[in-house]
């Protein structure tokens, strides 16, 4: 693994940091504060769930950063995959309500030793930029970025930091809701996602189908890894992380803060 680069900007050693993942079906942050050499920590984080882009969002957001120390909170980073009509209600929101201009990240590449294999870089997701940096910068090698979540994204840094490219899947919720919506005869209720053994029951049938589906498709990149003589060190994030890590058979390492990490270290971090 290799160290950190760089070192923290701050107005003082009071300054407290929120940042923000604003994905397409939740909302998440966490509020940070200096320790002292360049380290941080946690004090607070949660989510609110937005799966439609209405004023209850803003709500239940500000709900939450009511209960924050928000006079000691000096920098708001974001990172933004909602599009342009997020970030126009978002900005005011902060400025009115708590005289914070959002920081919104944006694709530099290469960053971190990181160099992005999209033609155009900018039409890949930030919050997938993010997460492959602060996956290269602790693992320093070859390694896989799989976020599970609404979907699935599954993305490949080489040994030298070269972004190969990646999937992009429906993810276990999706793909049911997919299904079930076509046919009422498949609109059984929701169970939980535990089997890959063959359904005597329509529900099972459809979970355990959808679930042997997924675990199919990362079993076969190790197994294209293992047959090539590759080894990678693979991250695992977003909210069905630790159940794919827990039926798969090789270790991973549970991130589930990624892009967050790479929101910071790309917002406040400067090449040494």
């Amino acid at each position: 693994m290799h160290s950190q680069e760089g070192s923290i900007k701050l107005v003082n050693n009071q300054d407290m940091m929120l940042e923000v993942d604003a994905g397409n079906t939740r909302i998440k942050w966490r509020l940070r504060e200096p320790v002292g050499n360049g380290e941080w920590r946690t004090l607070a984080q949660d989510t609110v769930y937005a799966l439609h882009k209405v004023p209850s969002v803003f709500i239940n957001l500000g709900k939450q950063f009511e209960s924050l120390p928000m006079h000691r909170v000096s920098r708001l980073l974001v990172s933004n995959v909602r599009g342009d009509g997020y970030r126009k209600v978002f900005t005011p929101f902060m400025i009115e309500k708590w005289h914070l201009q959002p920081e919104f990240a944006s694709i530099c590449t290469p960053q971190f030793g990181v160099s992005c294999g999209y033609p155009d870089p900018q039409r890949l997701g930030v919050d997938r930029w993010l997460a492959m940096l602060a996956a290269f910068r602790e693992a320093g090698t070859r390694c896989h970025v799989v976020d599970c979540g609404t979907t699935v994204t599954f993305d490949t840094i080489d040994e030298e930091g070269k972004h190969q490219g990646g999937y992009i899947l429906p993810g276990l919720h999706l793909m049911r809701e997919t299904l079930v919506s076509r046919s009422k005869a498949l609109a059984v209720e929701k169970k939980s996602w535990e089997s890959t053994a063959l359904g005597t029951d329509t529900a099972a049938a459809i979970h355990n189908g959808i679930f042997s589906m997924m675990l199919g498709f990362l079993r076969d990149r190790k197994r294209q890894d293992d047959e090539a003589g590759l080894n990678a060190v693979w991250f695992m994030s977003g909210g069905d992380s630790s159940l794919m890590i827990s039926h798969l058979g090789w270790d991973c390492l549970h991130r589930p803060d990624l892009v967050l990490d790479g929101l910071e270290a790309s917002m406040l971090l400067q090449q040494a």
